[in-house]
Parts: structure tokens; sequence; C-alpha cells
């Protein structure tokens, strides 16, 4: 069973993330001049729908059944008389997938309706991005609806935890202590994912393109596409132009006409030229004015320290042409002091070192007896003792004395309570006593170090 969804935000980045989806593809037929009334009348249709379904609090009625099917048969008589006659395929098909979205607004009252909803959207979304009339300006309106999709699903899940603490505990949560975590949230991933996408390779470096170009003009890579050879004549959805520019074009391309070379960020004479255009919006436009206005400036002030960088990285190439056998050399070298200090990191996480002392330990004074005399032998046996409990993870802290290590050792093995109890006074006879071990005793240590050796190692 789905949670109940009641939390208005969660309503309002649903209602956000449709209105801005549903924006990108009226962009597409931006210069006919209906862009704002289109989004207008979409948005208004989606904010009374979600009203609907907010309003009944997280579980459906009768009243929201009804609504849903009026919109239903609404949007169905719409699809027909309006949509595909003056679209067709495929673009009438995303209005009609936009209309039953609407229609089950009124009955969205869970978190699984909410999640089929930013799917739809996300749907939307990836249409009109792929579009061959698509181009950079259109991220007025994508970037935008991520950070709408990002607030939903923070907020939802906030939300549900917030009800969730609420109903385990007396205390009351605060709206606003709830809404500054949605945002910090929010943020966060917001922030993460910028800062990933900028840190991975894109596909607008110059060696992973193809000669046709991609099937977007968001950051097209290679040369354009030539008319027609997209497999689609202008206007064959029912248009013969769009965002990308004049009626006629057929294939992805920049502001004015022009592809935007190897799909880089505009220069401020195409950001002009695309802020010119009929039926650009006129926040847009200024908008896109300013960021003219502000990447000369940018331009400007950087020029010197561009051509300084580029001349200190031509020097580094001469420089790496003559000495090319030497960094070779160098970068191997690095490379295998690399590789030595991650074999030793890993050696050691994996006891290895341990383990091999543990071997020569045996192999030197449990079989061959070649140790030194006196007390020294002593602590070499009971060294060799806790090298074997530090293997099996028990290893002796210097802050722990023999008394205390003995209990430790002998609470998990109890068999070796007696061997553990002889060696333990054998080495404090000969630490703390006042005459050094004698070769019985010598021997005798020998004698519990194989048998503990044995038993550790069965």
């Amino acid at each position: 069973m789905s949670p109940p969804l009641t939390y208005l935000p969660a309503y309002v980045g649903l209602f956000l993330a449709l209105t801005l989806a549903i924006a990108c593809n009226a962009f597409l037929d931006i210069q006919y001049g209906g862009f704002g009334i289109e989004v207008l009348l979409w948005g208004l249709a989606f904010a009374g729908t979600l009203r609907v379904g907010w309003r009944q609090r997280g579980q459906v009625d009768e009243n929201g059944r009804q609504k849903q099917k009026m919109v239903l048969l609404l949007g169905g008589l719409l699809t027909v008389v309006l949509f595909f006659p003056m679209w067709g395929l495929p673009r009438a098909g995303v209005y009609l997938l936009a209309v039953l979205q609407m229609s089950n607004n009124c009955v969205t009252t869970s978190r699984r309706q909410l999640h089929l909803g930013l799917l739809v959207s996300a749907v939307m979304v990836m249409f009109a991005a792929a579009h061959y009339r698509a181009d950079w300006t259109m991220l007025f309106y994508l970037l935008p609806y991520l950070v709408a999709v990002v607030f939903t699903l923070v907020s939802e899940q906030i939300a549900r935890r917030a009800q969730d603490l609420r109903q385990q505990s007396l205390g009351l949560g605060t709206s606003s202590g709830q809404g500054a975590a949605i945002v910090a949230a929010s943020a966060a991933i917001l922030a993460l994912t910028a800062s990933l996408y900028l840190a991975t390779p894109q596909l607008t470096w110059p060696y992973l393109y193809w000669r046709y170009g991609q099937l977007s003009s968001i950051g097209t890579v290679g040369e354009p596409l030539e008319h027609g050879s997209s497999g689609q004549s202008p206007g064959a959805d029912g248009h013969g132009g769009g965002a990308g520019g004049q009626p006629g074009e057929g294939g992805p391309q920049g502001d004015g006409g022009e592809a935007l070379p190897g799909g880089g960020w505009p220069t401020p004479a195409q950001m002009r030229e695309a802020a010119g255009r009929n039926g650009m919006p006129g926040w847009q436009a200024a908008t896109i004015m300013q960021m003219a206005a502000l990447d000369e400036a940018i331009r400007q002030v950087l020029a010197p320290l561009l051509d300084q960088l580029e001349k200190l990285w031509n020097d580094l190439k001469d420089w790496l042409k003559e000495h090319r056998s030497e960094t070779l050399a160098s970068l191997l070298g690095l490379i295998l002091l690399a590789i030595a200090i991650a074999l030793a990191r890993l050696l050691k996480e994996a006891d290895a070192v341990v383990w091999l002392r543990t071997r020569l330990d045996y192999l030197r004074l449990g079989l061959l007896d070649r140790h030194a005399g006196g007390s020294r032998a002593a602590r070499q046996y009971y060294g060799a003792v806790e090298a074997l409990f530090a293997l099996g993870d028990m290893p002796r802290s210097v802050a722990v004395n023999t008394r205390e290590y003995l209990l430790e050792t002998t609470r998990i093995h109890r068999e070796l309570r007696s061997e553990m109890s002889e060696i333990t006074l054998l080495f404090e006879q000969s630490r703390y006593g006042d005459r050094a071990l004698d070769e019985r005793q010598i021997g005798r240590m020998r004698e519990i170090y194989r048998q503990i050796y044995r038993k550790l190692s069965a």
C-alpha cells in the first residue's frame, strides 16, 4: 500500500514540474507568439486538478473520481479536435500524455501517484529536449524543472519522515524547521549533482561526436545536420520552424540558423540574436541580453589572463617535447612508487605481514630452536604468542598488562587457559624476577608456544 500524500509543498513541486515540462514543449513553437497564453492555460489546468487531489487528504473520494472522468472526457475531446489537427504525431501524443496526467491529478493522493506524475513530466521534457528545434535557450525551463523535481522528491521524503517522528514521540514538529530542511537538502543535492556534472567528461568534447551531429542542438557536437538529413522534412509535425530558427529549417541549429561551433556556449552576438526572436518572452529576452553583456565583460577581463595561460601551456608543451624521455621515466617511477605504497597498505590491511611473521617465528623459535638466551628468549616467545593472537584480531594494546591480556585471550579461547597462564607466569618471572630463566624453563616456553600455535592454526 503506497503511503498517503497530504503535504502541500509536494503538490506544489509536482505542479511546477508539470508546468515547466509543458513549457519546454510549447517553447518549440515560440515563434508563433502563443507561448505565454499556452503555458498559462496548461498551468491553470494543472493547478485546478492538483487542488482536487490535495483536498482529498490522502484518500480518494467519489468527487475526485467524477472530476477525473470529466477532465478525461474534456481532454480527449480537445485531443481529437485541436491537438491532432494542429500538431499531428508525435507532438500530439505528448499533449495527450499531459491530458492523461491532468486527469490523474484529480486522484493523486499517494506517493506512487506522485512519482508517476514526475515520470510523466520527465517523458515530456525528454521529448522536448530531443526535438530538432530545441537549443540552448530551452535551458531557461530545463534547469528550473530539475530544481522542481528535486524539491518535490525531497519535500515528500522529509514530510513522511516528520510524520513518522510525530507518531513516535509526543513532540510536534515546526513547519519552519521542516521547510528549512527541505531547502537545505535540495540545495545540497543540486550542488553535488552540479559538481559531479562539471567533473565528468561530457559529450561536447571534440573527439566524442557523430559525423551526422546529435539528435538535439542543446550541446550539438560536430557538424550540424544538413537540410532534411534528419529524416524529417520541414514542417513534418505541422510547422516549419520553432525555437531553433525560421520556418524551413531541417535540422538542429543554433541562433539564426547557424550551428554553434562544437556545441559550445553561444557567443554574445548569438545571444543577442536569440533574444530578438519572434515570440521570445520579455523577461527571457532581457535576461539573455544581460548574459551577453556579462559575457563580454568577463571576456575582456579574462583576456590577458587567458593569453598568459595559453603562453604557459605552449611553453609546457615545448618543454615536454624536449625532455620526453626524462618525463616518461619520472612518470614510470611515480607509478611504480604508487603501486608499491598501495601494495604495502593492502598487505597491512590483509594482515599478510602478521601472517608472515607468525610463520617465521614458528620456523625460528618452534622448529629450529634459534632463540636468544635468558630474559631475551622469554620476550621472544611471549612476543610470538602475541603475534598469534594479533593474527586472530586480538592484538595486545600498549595499555594492557600481561594479566589483563591473559583474561582477554582466555575469555574467548578457553581451551588455552592453562597454556596462557603458564607462559604468562614464566614471562613475568623473567621480566620482574631477580634471576634469569634456565634452559629447562626456556624449553618449557618453547613447548607451550608450539601447543598454542597448533591449536590456533587448527
